[in-house]
């Protein structure tokens, strides 16, 4: 019995479906990867955010009730002030603390390459010196890009006769608020709000 191969068109044809079949897989595969790196990128920002959170809820809870030169007539002011977008405030630096001493700290919240960054600038803290001229010579540090928003608000009250309530900016007080708030969100969605309980400063006079 004589057997019959295959026809160049039908060759031709089976190379064509063998093709569809690789390029369909190949696009499976590809659509697989990029969900993996897409998933592996959230898990790894979400890390990130824990970290930096972390970071600062211990760096937030050493503040300390210090006093520094004031702008006006060089009377000495509480060296804590902030708004929104900015804090100051005196307390040992996490990273530096086997070297021991206390900094003036400033956090900024500012435009970053990714969205909103938190960036960090730190001086050794001297009373003679106001922030600025701390700050002076500093460079800023960046403390983490990609934040969709970010903003910081103090819970006290200004005079004593006054109720504590929320507010978006502390400065030059003759208190330090009782709580502090920082609020974080990223492209993925918001953090929990940050609260720290501040030192007050009849703590420290007694």
């Amino acid at each position: 019995m004589k057997q019959r191969g295959f026809t160049l068109l039908e060759m031709l044809i089976s190379f064509a479906l063998v093709s569809l079949l690789f390029l369909a897989l190949f696009a499976a595969f590809n659509t697989i990867g990029r969900g993996w790196d897409a998933a592996d990128a959230r898990i790894n920002k979400t890390e990130d955010m824990r970290l930096i959170t972390d970071f600062l809820r211990r760096q937030l809870s050493q503040a300390m009730v210090v006093k520094i030169k004031g702008k006006k007539d060089d009377v000495p002011v509480y060296a804590f002030e902030g708004s929104s977008s900015s804090l100051r405030y005196a307390a040992p630096l996490q990273p530096l603390q086997h070297q021991g001493g206390v900094f003036l700290i400033e956090l900024d919240i500012v435009s970053g390459k990714q969205g909103k960054a938190l960036q960090m600038l730190y001086a050794p803290y001297r009373p003679e010196l106001t922030w600025d001229d701390a700050f002076k010579d500093v460079e800023p540090v960046l403390v983490f890009d990609g934040l969709k928003d970010a903003a910081f608000a103090y819970f006290g009250a200004e005079e004593a006769n006054q109720d504590p309530q929320w507010e978006s900016e502390w400065e030059e007080q003759p208190t330090y608020p009782l709580l502090l708030k920082l609020s974080l969100a990223d492209a993925e969605r918001p953090w929990p709000d940050m609260l720290i309980d501040l030192p007050q400063v009849s703590d420290y006079e007694k």
